[in-house]
């Protein structure tokens, strides 16, 4: 078995598992590891990766042989695929930036992800083995309470017509919404202990009663 050193970049997003890429960053690591990969895809389970080895995988019994793709993947050609599958970076030494929140609260965000914190590794009969990147849930419970409560009145406000004062308030309210979601739109789960529900805004008492008053809406 040979064994390579090779230099390789790929593209990430512009906010760490956030699917955003307008400014075009990159990343570049090293692969470290055999010149060749052999990779036993299971098809019968979402074509999952099974088993990565650096000798050639077999399956022993005919049926078993019908269940997976093995594939040989060249390091060379593809690095990137060959580092995610193979290298396990356990000696990787982060570092970190500190970040200020919208509440003036603090996170560390990690400056050098390596690539398995970023991508993992899929495989389709079109493509093959290609990186996919790895993406985290981005909207807060805040988000979701404010998005709900907006929701609620949106719902009547689309369906009826109100007098002055009671539109009024549904503007009003709509509005505060609208500013709150749009303060939180850059505000991700993984940077925060806790965020502060008195925050959100409330929907006005006197809409609840006056929606009450009216017939259910499907």
């Amino acid at each position: 078995m040979a064994t390579i050193t090779k230099e390789f970049t790929v593209d990430v997003p512009d906010t760490w598992w956030v699917d955003s890429w307008d400014n075009g960053d990159t990343q570049t690591y090293t692969y470290d590891g055999p010149d060749t990969l052999w990779v036993a895809v299971h098809l019968k389970d979402d074509f999952s990766i099974e088993e990565v080895s650096d000798s050639a995988i077999t399956r022993d019994l005919p049926e078993q042989e019908e269940m997976y793709e093995i594939v040989e993947l060249d390091a060379n050609a593809n690095p990137a695929v060959a580092a995610t599958l193979w290298m396990s970076f356990d000696d990787w030494e982060y570092t970190y930036t500190t970040g200020t929140n919208h509440d003036d609260s603090t996170y560390e965000e990690i400056e050098n992800p390596t690539i398995k914190d970023l991508y993992e590794v899929k495989w389709s009969v079109t493509n093959g083995l290609e990186l996919d990147p790895i993406y985290k849930h981005t909207e807060t419970e805040a988000e979701k309470t404010a998005i709900e409560r907006k929701a609620y009145i949106k719902k009547y406000d689309d369906a009826y017509d109100f007098d002055a004062d009671t539109q009024a308030v549904i503007d009003t309210a709509l509005a505060a919404f609208d500013t709150y979601l749009t303060t939180m739109a850059n505000c991700y789960p993984w940077r925060y202990v806790t965020i502060d529900k008195a925050e959100i805004p409330r929907i006005p008492a006197s809409l609840i009663t006056v929606f009450n008053a009216l017939p259910e809406i499907n």
